[in-house]
Formats: C-alpha cells, structure tokens, sequence
C-alpha cells in the first residue's frame, strides 16, 4: 500500500499512478472510510474530484469527508476486483455499506453433467464443475459464450439428459432450430459427439485462441476492403471478447494487502527469473525497459519509455519522448531515436542512472536490428529482444528464428504485460499532445 497522500486540492490527482489497483479513502483519523477499485486509479479517483456537482448526496459525504488517500497498484482489473472485494470484507469500510459497491465478479461454469452445460455464475464453489475466470464483466462474458455457441453448439437447459434415454415425447426447444444446440435431450447426438464440442470450448478458454482470432482478422479485413466498416467494427468486439475471456489471472494472492504485496513480488520476480533464464540473460537488478512508438501517418510522433523492476511497475521511472527527427511513418528510425537519446542523457535524471537488464522494443525483426544497431554505435552490451504483434513472437538480435515460449507461460505473460502498458503509456501521451495541440 503507498504511503497516505493528503487531499488539498486537484495537485494531489498528478501524484497517482495511470495503472489498476485499489484506492482507500481514509478521514481525519486515517480510518479507511470507503475502498474502491479501477482500471485506472488516476482516471477514476479524478472522477470524485473534478466533477462534484455531479456527485449524488452519499458520493458527495463522503468525499467531504476524506483526508488521506493511498493506493495498492495491481497487475490488472480483476486483481484489483478480488482484492477491493477482500479489503471490503477486512476493513467494512462506512461509505461502501452506505454505496452498496461490494460487488462480485462472475467465472464461466462447464458443469460435471453427462451432457455439461455452460453458464455464467457469480460464485464458485466445490461442486465437480470446471470454472474459468473470474472477470468483472458478466455481460463480456455472455456476449463471448453467444459467439462461441455459434461454433460449437451446447446446452443450457435444465433438463436431466442420460445415455441412451428412452424419450417419449420430444423435449426439443428453439435453441436445436436456431443450431445452437445439438439436441442431447432427444437423443439426437451421443455424448462423444456432444463432447467434441465442449473439449473444443475447454481448449479455447484456456488460451488456445490464435486459429480462431486469425480467421476473424482475416474476416474483419476482407470486410474493411469492402467498406463495410460496421461489421468490420462488430469482428473487432469478437476478438476483443476472445482475449478479455482469456487472459490469464492468478486470483490467490491472499486476502490481506500485506499478504497480497508479497506473494505479488514473489510472483513477479519468479516469472521473470523464467524469463531471463529462457532468453539466457543475467539477472542484475531485474530492471527491464521497453519501448513503443505512437504516431498517426507520421504525425504527432512520441515514443515511451516504462520500467519494471523484479517484474513489476516502476512508474516513477517512466519517460516519454517527442520524436524530434521523423515526419513520416517509420517505426524502427523512431525507435533508434528513442534509444540513443536515452542512452546518451546527460542530465542527472534518476531514471537514466541505470542500466537495465533488458531492453524489449515492440515489433519485430525490424525494429530490433534499429534498436541493436545503436547500441553497437554506443557499444552497448545491453541484451535487446524485440516482441512482434504476429503470434507475439520473441525475437532476440543474432537468432533468426523466435525463441519458443508457452503463450500461457507466465514468462510470456509478463513480457506481453510489459509490451502492452508500454504501448498504453505512449498512446495516451500521444493522444494528449493530439488533442491538446501541444506538439510543437
């Protein structure tokens, strides 16, 4: 947890983090008073603050009467969930009785019938049933299992099905007309077949996704090519559901922020142990940078620069570049820029003292013979890999092939996680200077 920050006035909002976590409102007494959770804390407690006149009476209360503020930074949202919900539990915080905000996040349930079923709960519990999840969205989670259903037909009835079974009188329903169900429940299909369909659904939710979201890409080009920008918007939803069901989220990091904090770091320092001994790297310090370029056409050029240490954020080291030498669309010059003013910073900047463990650049071979080629000119020793978008292939300079690592590793995990705040950090600076015409 970090240490109280006082609320005088809208200065405070710059000291917090843009990443997911948890943040308490505390009052005069630092009694925690009300704990929440947010994609991103600095947006969401800005929210409070900025907008006031738009606060109903309860929301309005309570922020009168909060003094101190801290926070507790988690890898994503739905840490940042369990662990709100757990603290809730802990502290029974005045506001969030008041708010009525312990919410509950909702798991994908294959049952343990004959003929299972799927369906979203909001509990999970030791009943045979194979759960995955858990995920703040239900309705993301029923929007993926209608597309999926579409693909492999299942049951959602109630209906108790057996091998077999002498039927009667047909108990059919409008799902087996709509070819969203394989009518188990008249015999129509045998539990071999039916369960094709449902160990091709237990595959895909544990991240065998890649087949599946390259034909929807391919779709959603075809029907960008034609115009058809409406549907091409409708593919791109698919494959934004397909990842969000599938990320891979621990949930047993302990039920008290201590706790949480250190099995967290012993985690992340472990994963990316993984990492460096798969790539054959040293591990120093465990300081890692990586490296993203932001432009539309060409314009309004910056690049970022994030660091994490022992595997997680460091935001206090983080930097942002203006591109001061491209106009036009080249990602691997922008790059090379990046990397050697950061390289060549001559200004007593804490975030510049340190040389890192390893350097990631977002991209492929391209982009990483630019980064590799400046540290030669700076005979740098630095080890440098580059992260592709296609496949999410690991390249490390001097090997031509990828190096090979599980997609749900948590090693290729950690580096996916570092390549994507990497690109968040520069498109937000982009979008800033974009909007606010601040560029020049």
């Amino acid at each position: 947890m970090s240490d109280d920050i006082k609320i005088l006035d809208n200065d405070f909002l710059k000291s917090l983090p843009f990443s997911p976590g948890c943040y308490l409102y505390k009052d005069i007494n630092k009694k925690i008073i009300y704990i929440g959770k947010a994609k991103i804390i600095r947006k969401r407690v800005s929210q409070y603050f900025l907008n006031k006149k738009d606060l109903n009476l309860k929301t309005y209360k309570l922020i009168s009467n909060a003094i101190y503020l801290s926070y507790i930074e988690t890898s994503n949202e739905v840490e940042a969930l369990i662990l709100e919900s757990n603290l809730i539990k802990k502290y029974k915080p005045k506001y969030n009785i008041l708010l009525k905000d312990d919410k509950r996040y909702a798991w994908i349930k294959i049952t343990n019938d004959i003929f299972p079923k799927i369906e979203r709960v909001r509990e999970k519990i030791n009943d045979g049933g194979i759960y995955y999840g858990p995920y703040p969205s239900g309705k993301t989670i029923l929007a993926l299992l209608s597309n999926l259903r579409k693909i492999f037909p299942y049951r959602t009835c109630n209906l108790k099905i057996y091998e077999n079974q002498n039927i009667t009188k047909s108990r059919l329903c409008i799902f087996y007309d709509i070819n969203l169900c394989t009518g188990p429940c008249d015999s129509l299909i045998d539990k071999k077949q039916y369960m094709k369909n449902i160990n091709n659904i237990k595959i895909f939710l544990s991240g065998n996704k890649h087949s599946m979201i390259k034909k929807i890409e391919k779709e959603m080009y075809l029907e960008s090519k034609k115009e058809n920008f409406e549907k091409a918007g409708e593919l791109k939803k698919k494959i934004d559901q397909i990842n969000y069901v599938t990320q891979n989220i621990k949930v047993d990091f302990g039920d008290d922020e201590n706790i949480f904090k250190k099995n967290k770091k012993i985690d992340n320092t472990k994963s990316l142990k993984e990492l460096f001994n798969i790539l054959g790297i040293k591990y120093n310090t465990g300081r890692v940078e990586c490296y993203d370029i932001s432009n539309i056409q060409g314009k309004y050029p910056v690049s970022s620069m994030v660091v994490f240490r022992q595997g997680d954020m460091d935001t206090s080291y983080y930097r942002k570049f203006k591109i001061r030498s491209q106009e036009t669309p080249n990602d691997p010059l922008m790059i090379a820029e990046t990397l050697q003013r950061r390289l060549t910073h001559s200004d007593n900047d804490k975030s510049f003292s340190e040389i890192p463990d390893l350097i990631i650049v977002d991209g492929g071979k391209t982009q990483l013979n630019a980064a590799e080629k400046v540290l030669k000119t700076l005979h740098s020793d630095i080890p440098i890999v580059g992260l592709a978008k296609k496949k999410e292939a690991i390249f490390k300079y001097g090997e031509k092939e990828p190096i090979l690592i599980g997609y749900r590793e948590k090693s290729h995990l950690l580096i996916r996680r570092i390549r994507d705040e990497s690109h968040r950090f520069a498109i937000t600076f982009h979008r800033k200077l974009r909007s606010q015409g601040m560029y020049k």
